[in-house]
């Protein structure tokens, strides 16, 4: 199989330690990719999502077309897996050489390696985000290439989500574990609504869960534990 695989983060910013991060990644098989492109870019056409698609930008507006995208991607062979971490247990300036950015980046290899599966080929498109150092996605991918047991990683690229609709679909599923994992999320607001029309074809009423394995599935969640002296 080839697929091309987005990725995005949420949280990674965020000044409330009770808040978690998430990093997650949204696998499509490269022979269904245009199919699903289309399938969002006429989703898109409605209004309420003609700017970009975002999951900050989840409104009373917006929801009915928000659900949309996420019910193209259930109706889709494309899969998402997310990893989550407390930032309270997160100490960046202590650990990897006082370098934040590196460990921010160890999370994205431990996201993607795991479905990383041989004899499939990969290509990795991370969504853009200012670094202090240039190129640390492919110094990610060289990590990849050196790791024994896992996939071809064809490349590892930077995207702007605001030209690619499956990127967007990307943000839109990791706000929503990284919303319901930090439990700041209003009862009845769209932000609750929409994680809960993500949960429910999972058989759940939130995306605050763990998945049983971290092996391939339609929808995975895997929280990274980190010891009492963070990482």
């Amino acid at each position: 199989m080839e697929y091309v695989v987005y990725c995005d983060e949420s949280r990674h910013t965020s000044p409330r330690v009770s808040d978690y991060l998430a990093i997650g990644g949204l696998w499509v098989p490269r022979a269904q990719r245009q199919e699903l492109q289309d399938g969002l870019r006429a989703v898109a056409q409605h209004p309420g999502a003609r700017a970009e698609v975002k999951w900050k930008k989840t409104s009373r507006v917006s929801i009915a077309t928000y659900r949309n995208f996420i019910d193209a991607f259930f109706d889709s062979p494309a899969c998402f897996r997310a990893i989550v971490v407390e930032l309270a247990r997160c100490d960046f300036h202590s650990f990897h050489g006082g370098d934040a950015e590196l460990g921010f980046y160890k999370f994205y290899y431990e996201m993607l390696v795991k479905w990383l599966l041989p004899g499939n080929r990969h290509q990795v498109l991370i969504d853009f985000k200012q670094n202090r150092e240039s190129g640390r996605h492919k110094i990610l991918g060289e990590v990849i290439a050196r790791t024994s047991g896992v996939g071809e990683v064809a490349a590892v690229n930077v995207i702007d989500s605001a030209e690619s609709r499956i990127a967007q679909l990307a943000d839109l599923l990791t706000g929503a574990v990284a919303a319901a994992w930090s439990s700041d999320v209003r009862p009845g607001s769209p932000k609750d609504e929409l994680i809960r029309h993500i949960a429910g074809p999972l058989g759940r009423d939130t995306l605050r869960f763990q998945s049983p394995s971290p092996g391939m599935s339609k929808f995975n969640i895997f929280r990274i534990a980190l010891s009492e002296g963070g990482q």
